[in-house]
């Protein structure tokens, strides 16, 4: 018995905290096609210190570790 798939409303990427080197994964919008890359900041899960990350569009959810 097939399941139908579901389409993902996310796109998860890795990022990389500049101060403790922590790897996290963030969910970001799909985009439409374009890939303009946005600056968006993160605080990072480990050391709680934010960082500014360039992403294809908005992030939704995150950061989680990886």
């Amino acid at each position: 018995m097939s399941h139908p798939q579901m389409k993902r409303s996310y796109v998860p990427v890795t990022v990389s905290c500049i101060h403790c080197k922590q790897d996290q994964i963030v969910h970001v919008q799909p985009g439409g096609g374009c890939w303009s890359r946005a600056h968006q900041c993160v605080l990072c899960v480990n050391c709680q210190q934010e960082f500014e990350v360039m992403v294809p569009d908005a992030i939704i959810a995150g950061p989680f570790l990886s």
